[in-house]
């Protein structure tokens, strides 16, 4: 009997230590997904937790900047490798850690508008801001091209949807106006063209999964369905 209470302890002991050892390496792979994170995409702040034995990531990154564009919120469910994890201590190392993940990110109109107010946009607009709707877009602004022989002046109006592809968000279905009269396919596909894409995911440097899109009348998010965990180790850091 007594030898029979002897292994109870023994057994529930090892079991706490191996829960304790699991929470600490969650716990250590939060802060690394976290920190290259930070990093990566110098956003205002971020959260990760770790789960499932390490093998699960759940983050969160909000004021994120992607191709030069602020973003309003990204979140991302990611299959990581906890082997590898545990010997990863540079940027590169951690995020090559991550197998696979299904994203979502939503990207606000107004700092799509803000980002091409600051120049650093497609060359050849000036004044161009975008208007979302629950359908597509609308936009404005002033193009300035040479074309062959042709020097373009347009004060330019487009209506068109967003779409998604592998790389990015492009400017589908795009009708452009200048004084009023519709323009010519070519004329269409160098405005957009200079544009495209919206947003291109080059930058985001492991696998991530979107499935489809959605437009508000002040965002679009474009999202592959991730879920959320519900326990974990986490680690959260803010400007």
């Amino acid at each position: 009997m007594f030898n029979k209470k002897i292994l109870a302890l023994a057994a529930a002991a090892v079991m706490i230590a191996g829960e304790a050892s699991a929470g600490t390496a969650e716990a250590d792979a939060a802060r690394k997904i976290g920190e290259a994170l930070r990093n990566e995409f110098s956003p205002d702040r971020v959260s990760v937790t770790v789960s499932n034995d390490g093998k699960r990531a759940w983050a969160e990154c909000a004021g994120a900047v992607i191709s030069g564009i602020k973003i309003k919120e990204i979140k991302l469910d990611a299959a990581i490798d906890p082997e590898a994890m545990k010997s990863a201590e540079t940027g590169e190392e951690i995020i090559s850690c991550i197998e696979s993940s299904k994203g979502e990110i939503t990207l606000a109109e107004r700092d799509v508008n803000e980002y091409f107010a600051s120049g650093e946009a497609a060359s050849g607009f000036s004044g161009l801001a975008f208007d979302f709707t629950p359908k597509g877009y609308k936009a404005k602004g002033r193009f300035e091209a040479e074309l062959l022989v042709l020097k373009l002046d347009l004060d330019l109006k487009a209506e068109g949807k967003l779409g998604l592809k592998s790389d990015g968000v492009y400017l589908e279905d795009t009708v452009i106006y200048a004084e009023g009269a519709r323009q010519s396919d070519t004329i269409t596909e160098l405005v957009t063209d200079r544009v495209n894409p919206l947003l291109s995911f080059s930058e985001i440097p492991f696998p991530v999964e979107f499935s489809r899109i959605r437009m508000t009348n002040d965002a679009v998010t474009m999202s592959g369905n991730p879920g959320k965990a519900k326990r974990g180790e986490s680690w959260s850091w803010e400007k």
